[in-house]
């Protein structure tokens, strides 16, 4: 498919998005991401963008089990994370690493669960590329603002929707437009 023909079709298939600033991007988008944490089961969850934490923590939480590892280059957000975790009672059920790209991948432990991605939409496929040896059949990846940015993501949302790819992917219109892609070799 050209670009030009893929970039209408994902358009067209864009309905408008449902949420509200409450959770990072909406209370859509943070009930969705509890549901993902339940039922899998996950036990590592690796968020790059500090957006979405606490809702991640507390289905962890819930689940009796399991750390979501925030990775976010030496800043600001993740001095709030920890916080916003340490106030919330959740600093058991959180680890934050101030890692760039390059250094995630000797950073993150074991099997990668659940991947969610927030922030500049042009680092998502860089950032999974990294990840995809961890991810075992099942993992579950969660784009936030594929749809609100969507020219930056594409090559992202190419990967993913290719099922050579080893993926099963869909759109879904909450928050900033997320793109929900499942493992499947």
């Amino acid at each position: 498919m050209s670009d030009t023909a893929f970039t209408s079709a994902v358009q067209a298939a864009t309905v408008p998005t449902i949420g509200d600033p409450l959770h990072g991007g909406g209370q859509g988008v943070a009930t969705l991401l509890r549901q993902l944490v339940i039922a899998t089961g996950a036990d590592t969850v690796v968020e790059c963008g500090a957006r979405l934490v606490l809702p991640v923590a507390e289905a962890l939480r819930a689940n009796g089990r399991g750390r979501v590892v925030v990775c976010e280059a030496p800043g600001v957000r993740v001095a709030k994370a920890g916080a916003a975790l340490e106030q919330a009672g959740l600093a058991a059920y959180g680890s934050l690493l101030n890692v760039g790209a390059g250094e995630m991948l000797t950073a993150v432990p074991g099997p990668v669960d659940l991947l969610v991605l927030g922030g500049p939409p042009a680092r998502f496929l860089p950032v999974l590329r990294l990840l995809e040896p961890r991810m075992l059949p099942g993992a579950v990846v969660v784009a936030d603002g594929v749809h609100e940015m969507f020219e930056p993501a594409t090559e992202f949302l190419r990967h993913v929707r290719d099922a050579g790819n080893g993926y099963v992917s869909l759109p879904l219109a909450l928050g900033r437009g997320l793109e929900i892609a499942v493992r499947s070799t």
